[in-house]
């Protein structure tokens, strides 16, 4: 193609790959939350006019309009290798695959290869998707994905970014370190994944016993909103969802010291008759309110003492459940020890 051919193509192409960016970027976005995969990022591009021209030029490409197949990229950053292989198939399922130009980096790296590593898919839309009228003139269009992880995408930045300090060629010495740190984030990549698979177990395992009540276990912030969930759903008692996603790990903090460490020493606190009597007035709290509620009936002044608590604005008076437990002293003297 001549420079003309080359400037008119890219003025009608163009535009349609910036549409076409936008619109990858929604499609993917909503599979991963349909398909409840959690990710760091979902960003794009569309090259721009003299990163094309530089490209072809330095390629000696002669027919880029076939041969540039980047013109869009999406690049999908998640937190596990285990995500990335769910990615992918959900980008095989989803999108036309182009399979020649399409590769896994991991899969040419030599055994002895430490570096640069990532999931390159060259896609279209399909002949589905694109004729949808909101698809409209984007027929056979390619793309690019990128499919890494939060430390792939850390090591392809820092070693491949051509304005930062580790990219090119370095002294051997210097290079033979950055990529000993390479090797070190591979590994941690593989042990985070571990890691994240032991815990999903650990999860599914939890779920088990409460349904089972099986209290014996330790508390932590996982088994301790699994069994208070699984309480409530038995007890019919209407938790709360919390404003905030919560670890909770301050409310397990709380109860290590009131004293309680064991989920089947949780239990022994719950207050006889407080499911019938919350229920009567119509009463309901997040799993936060309902642990502290237990605590608090059971020996608020051992609370006040002896628990290192952050939250404020307690008004006991204002919560009539505890009119079901205490006496009108006890409610004074509950009001005066937290304000």
């Amino acid at each position: 193609m001549t420079e003309n051919e080359i400037d008119n193509w890219l003025s009608t192409v163009l535009p349609k790959h910036k549409k076409l960016t936008a619109s990858v970027i929604t499609i993917v976005e909503n599979l991963l939350k349909s398909s409840n995969i959690e990710y760091l990022a979902v960003t794009g591009r569309t090259k721009s006019i003299d990163s094309i021209k530089d490209k072809i030029k330095r390629k000696s490409y002669r027919n880029p309009s076939r041969q540039l197949t980047d013109l869009s990229g999406v690049r999908i950053i998640v937190f596990f290798e285990s995500d990335v292989t769910k990615v992918s198939a959900i980008i095989e399922s989803a999108f036309n695959i182009d399979q020649d130009n399409s590769l896994d980096k991991n899969a040419f790296m030599a055994t002895d290869q430490i570096g640069y590593r990532s999931i390159h898919y060259v896609c279209d839309l399909g002949a589905g998707r694109a004729a949808l009228p909101e698809f409209t003139n984007l027929e056979a269009l390619k793309f690019e994905f990128q499919v890494r992880t939060v430390l792939q995408h850390a090591w392809a930045e820092l070693a491949h970014d051509r304005n930062y300090k580790f990219s090119g060629k370095l002294p051997k010495d210097i290079e033979r370190e950055l990529y000993l740190y390479a090797g070190m984030l591979e590994i941690a990549d593989k042990g985070f994944d571990e890691l994240s698979s032991k815990i999903d177990n650990y999860i599914a395992d939890i779920e088990v016993r409460a349904q089972d009540d099986d209290f014996d276990t330790e508390i932590n912030s996982i088994s301790l909103e699994k069994f208070v969930e699984e309480w409530a759903k038995k007890a019919g008692f209407p938790l709360n969802e919390p404003s905030l996603k919560d670890d909770y790990g301050d409310l397990v903090s709380e109860l290590d010291d009131f004293g309680i460490n064991r989920i089947s020493e949780l239990k022994a606190i719950i207050p006889d008759e407080y499911v019938e009597k919350a229920l009567a007035r119509e009463y309901s709290t997040t799993i936060h309110g309902l642990v502290r509620d237990w605590m608090l009936i059971k020996d608020y002044a051992f609370y006040r003492n002896n628990v290192s608590y952050t939250w404020s604005g307690f008004d006991p008076e204002g919560d009539e459940i505890y009119v079901d437990f205490f006496s009108p002293q006890e409610l004074k003297e509950l009001y005066s020890l937290f304000n």
